[in-house]
């Protein structure tokens, strides 16, 4: 259910999703976690969201794992917990919705996770990307391990591991982890502009195309071919095809419904 941790509203398209614990830094502690979860299916579930944007209030991101009970759990404790903290990049790669994270101040383990999770993430010059999961004596999680490999290559993604780096968003922004750098202070405003960009696109055929990308990262060629026949062939009947074939023929701006 709906709690203060996490903040979800809807404007023009898009499903907005504020962490909203900012003397944690926003953490990753129970009542972020239900509220996530809560928020995602919330915009899920709502036909009027097109785009959803995942961002931090205060001074962080997502300042990663809620410490509290770390070192004191059993292995099956351990374990739920994982298995719960999970279910969010699940989520998110379920959701057949554009995700956008918009990256300030920290975002640190789990946090760096949440972000790579997303489809795009735009950060805000002066934010820091952190691997701390080392200094913990832990390996990174919540798909860390499958995003990072894949956006910067396996042997950088190891060093950044083994040291525990952290890194700039310049940085981050030059090794193709961030999509958009943006000025201090412009990031919500940047980032929103772009979701409402993209609520007025086709959302059915990206939703296709994040679907198709996360089945075939493993996939061969044969098959990433019948994933898209497959897209192609429901999408052929889809009012934004339509829409987009009559805007091409006239020389029109095409008018998108997600239909």
């Amino acid at each position: 259910m709906q709690n203060e941790s996490v903040i979800y509203s809807v404007k023009n398209g898009v499903g907005y999703i504020q962490l909203n614990e900012p003397d944690s830094l926003n953490a990753l502690t129970p009542g972020i976690k239900d509220g996530l979860i809560f928020s995602l299916n919330k915009a899920e579930e709502n036909e009027d969201v097109k785009v959803i944007m995942i961002y931090g209030q205060g001074r962080a991101f997502c300042a990663g794992g809620d410490l509290k009970g770390m070192g004191n759990q059993t292995a099956i404790q351990a374990q739920d917990k994982m298995d719960k903290t999970s279910q969010i990049i699940h989520r998110i790669a379920e959701i057949k919705k554009p995700i956008i994270a918009a990256v300030h101040g920290y975002a640190v383990g789990a946090g760096f996770s949440l972000a790579l999770a997303c489809d795009v993430i735009f950060a805000e010059e002066g934010a820091k990307f952190g691997l701390s999961f080392a200094k913990v004596g832990l390996i990174p999680d919540l798909g860390l391990l499958y995003h990072l490999p894949r956006i910067v290559g396996t042997w950088k993604a190891k060093e950044l591991i083994f040291t525990g780096e952290t890194i700039s968003a310049g940085e981050a922004n030059e090794y193709g982890i961030v999509n958009r750098l943006v000025p201090e202070g412009m990031l919500v405003e940047e980032a929103s502009l772009f979701a409402e960009k993209l609520s007025k696109g086709p959302v059915k055929t990206m939703g296709f195309v994040k679907s198709i990308l996360a089945k075939t990262a493993n996939q061969s060629l044969s098959a990433t071919i019948e994933y898209e026949n497959y897209a192609q062939s429901l999408l052929m009947q889809s009012d934004d095809h339509k829409e987009g074939v009559r805007a091409f023929k006239e020389k029109t701006t095409p008018t998108f419904t997600g239909m």
